[in-house]
């Protein structure tokens, strides 16, 4: 799969401003409603661009549009591009870009996606550098958790990142969202590595660096880099060239945080760096530690303060709306729980009249073997109905009754049932009970005018 390499370092941290000069570009329609307003980076793969579409709704139009050139790719790679751009719009997460489409421009391959205004991770962090000061331990907690819940998330869908930096994570109010899967990988097995050497030397595992392969547990050691990254503003592992960075990976000490940050951190960051992947820590488990569970707590207490505060500030009139508004959000929940009820009580009624139906055309149809000469009690309804089970046996019933008005030939009717039951068997003896109905309302049309089966 291509891979969107880091846009050019002369504009990587103006990607998301829109004061940034606007580069000219045509002024025609995109598939006819993407409208080009600005060019944010180009890479090796192709050119960014903030365009607006003209069929979204208010406060929805911007959105990033990735074009890659056809010729820069080779057709397995055209057919790769495709195929993950299909998998990566199944992913709906807080903690990830929203992935809206992909289709091909003239000679190009083109992804939507969505636009975050407030740059990346990267570029943030290298503002709080220049301006001398550093993020409070409540806002790093408060993004590594953003970040766990995404991996988890991607993870239990057997998808790995492969590419997670600082780069590749981009903010949108206060959101931490995992952004430019271009060489993402579905994992086909639980025990299947990838064994692509791909990604950023700062960021890669041991296991990758000694070519054993990437599975989730390389996203997490990235993870690991990025929040030591958080905290102290720098990479953890650095060199004066790669190999020097590699060697560290490999056989270096696990760095610590500065002593401004909380044990708890630290001993979560190096239990997300630990050289060997089955002692590392699983986004799962990750999430589950004390600290992790403790700061998910605090936040939500103190969110349920700020609503209380503002509650408070709240004049008679609006709390009394906001009241009309939760009594009238409670009575949709009501309704909606009631008529759930009430399908499934509805549901329930039909079968069992169902059920009741069927029970008296075994009894028509026994008594009928019984009082008219030539036909044999062979078939039981009841019998084949429980056999073949309710539902499968109105199946095959409903499909037979149709084929004799149609009168279709044997030939189809056995290719039919063979998708319907298991066994030639099972359709023939249904075939015979319509024919005892077929005698039945024919012998009591003689006598006396009485209802037919009612399917």
């Amino acid at each position: 799969m291509p891979k969107f390499e880091e846009l050019e370092a002369h504009s990587s941290c103006h990607v998301h401003s829109l004061s940034t000069p606007i580069t000219p570009v045509p002024s025609n329609l995109i598939a006819k409603r993407y409208s080009i307003l600005q060019r944010l980076g180009r890479g090796s793969f192709g050119t960014v661009y903030l365009v607006q579409d003209t069929r979204a709704r208010d406060g929805e139009k911007l959105k990033v549009l990735k074009e890659i050139p056809l010729g820069d790719l080779r057709p397995n790679e055209t057919v790769q591009a495709s195929q993950e751009a299909q998998l990566l719009s199944q992913l709906h997460h807080p903690a990830i870009i929203t992935f809206y489409s992909s289709f091909l421009h003239r000679d190009s391959f083109c992804i939507i996606t969505e636009y975050c205004e407030d740059r990346d991770l990267d570029c943030h962090l290298e503002e709080v550098r220049e301006a001398g000061q550093s993020l409070p331990e409540t806002q790093v907690t408060d993004w590594l958790i953003q970040l766990l819940l995404g991996l988890h998330y991607m993870h239990n869908r057997r998808i790995l990142h492969r590419d997670l930096k600082a780069k590749n994570i981009f903010l949108k109010r206060n959101i931490v969202k995992i952004g430019d899967f271009g060489v993402s990988c579905l994992l086909m097995g639980s025990c299947d590595l990838a064994t692509t050497f791909t990604g950023t030397p700062y960021y890669m595992s041991p296991e990758v660096l000694n070519h054993h392969g990437y599975d989730s547990k390389s996203d997490i050691w990235a993870l690991g880099c990025i929040l030591y990254e958080m905290c102290c503003l720098s990479h953890a592992f650095e060199g004066h060239n790669f190999l020097s960075v590699v060697m560290k990976i490999v056989e270096g000490e696990t760095p610590r945080l500065e002593a401004s940050y909380s044990l708890e951190l630290n001993t979560l960051m190096q239990r997300m760096l630990e050289k060997t992947p089955s002692s590392r820590l699983s986004a799962a488990e990750a999430l589950k530690t004390k600290f992790i569970e403790d700061s998910m707590q605090r936040k939500v207490h103190l969110q349920t303060l700020r609503e209380k505060s503002e509650l408070d500030r709240m004049t008679p009139r609006e709390r009394m709306r906001l009241r009309k508004l939760q009594a009238a959000d409670d009575k949709a929940r009501r309704l909606r729980r009631l008529a759930e009820e009430k399908y499934q009580e509805n549901h329930f009624r039909l079968q069992e009249l169902r059920s009741r139906h069927l029970e008296k055309v075994s009894l028509d149809v026994l008594n009928l073997t019984e009082l008219t000469p030539g036909l044999s009690p062979c078939v039981c309804p009841r019998s084949v109905s429980r056999r073949l089970g309710l539902t499968v046996f109105q199946r095959v019933y409903n499909y037979l009754k149709g084929a004799r008005e149609r009168q279709e030939d044997e030939g189809s009717i056995r290719q039919a049932l063979s998708s319907l039951v298991e066994r030639p068997s099972d359709g023939f003896e249904v075939d015979q009970l319509l024919y005892y109905e077929e005698q039945l309302q024919g012998s009591t049309s003689c006598c006396s005018p009485g209802p037919g089966l009612v399917t």
